[in-house]
């Protein structure tokens, strides 16, 4: 209980933050507050813990509607487009969803979009104020991260008309892609401090091939190759597994979070 604390402790704050915001909310309705009681939200009071877990529940659905506009605006809406003139792509709507997620969330997004540089404002207050160490930090986020993303992209490629044992190969594959890319930022960042100051070149870069080649070999094969389902072959799956499992155990044992964040921090201009 005590390690999850620590890893969580961002998230048991917003539960909090949550429950106070919800609890301020429900008062300042003009027919309600009359008739609520002065200690129905009384501290651990059914009252408030039901307030607590609905903004929970409000703020999971939200992140499920951003990830589900995603995939909607950048997948399905391009595939539609592209199956109206490609009569090949139309025929293999799976396949199609299944090459643009590995191109723009599976590669695109675990090498150009990492946690552990992603330094905002709710990390400092958890690191400078709450006190809470760099490690725990990352590894709370960054577990939260691929947690909720296996469970959301589960149930949105799914929406999206993909097979419930593709869109299960093509979760796990994501989530085990997604330690991988947060090693190569540290070891960028260990040993390669060149790449790491022109992150931000390379992360456009990283995302500039993957839109290109996402959008534009279908337009120009007019058709998406029936290879791409290998991507998801259980032989892939199983060597990813051993490849994500190899990038965790580095994570959890890496030692030098804390010159990491004060590196970032510098950068915002927050040190």
């Amino acid at each position: 209980m005590r390690l999850f604390r620590k890893l969580f402790a961002e998230k048991i704050l917003r539960y909090y933050e949550g429950t106070e915001g919800g609890i301020r909310l429900i008062k300042s309705l003009p027919l309600v507050k009359k008739h609520i009681k002065e200690d129905a939200f009384g501290e651990k009071s059914k009252g408030r813990m039901a307030v607590g877990i609905i903004s929970q529940l409000i703020m999971l659905l939200w992140e499920f509607i951003r990830k589900l506009l995603y995939v909607w605006l950048f997948m399905f809406i391009p595939y539609m487009i592209m199956a109206h003139f490609f009569p090949l792509i139309k025929l293999h709507q799976d396949t199609t969803i299944i090459y643009l997620f590995v191109m723009l969330s599976t590669i695109c997004g675990s090498f150009s979009n990492t946690t552990i540089f992603a330094m905002g404002d709710r990390d400092y207050l958890m690191i400078r104020v709450m006190l809470v160490s760099p490690y725990m930090n990352f590894l709370g986020k960054f577990i939260y991260k691929i947690v909720t993303e296996f469970v959301f992209y589960f149930i949105i490629l799914m929406i999206f008309q993909v097979p419930v044992l593709n869109s299960l190969m093509l979760c796990i594959l994501t989530v085990c892609s997604r330690p991988i890319g947060e090693m190569f930022a540290i070891i960028a960042f260990d040993h390669f401090r060149g790449i790491y100051e022109n992150r931000s070149v390379l992360n456009g870069t990283i995302m500039a091939i993957c839109v290109l080649l996402a959008y534009g070999l279908p337009v120009l094969n007019r058709s998406v190759s029936a290879t791409w389902i290998y991507a998801i072959h259980p032989f892939v799956i199983v060597i990813m597994l051993v490849l994500g499992a190899g990038a965790m155990y580095f994570l959890w044992w890496y030692k030098y979070y804390r010159v990491i964040i004060r590196e970032a921090m510098h950068n915002k201009r927050e040190f």
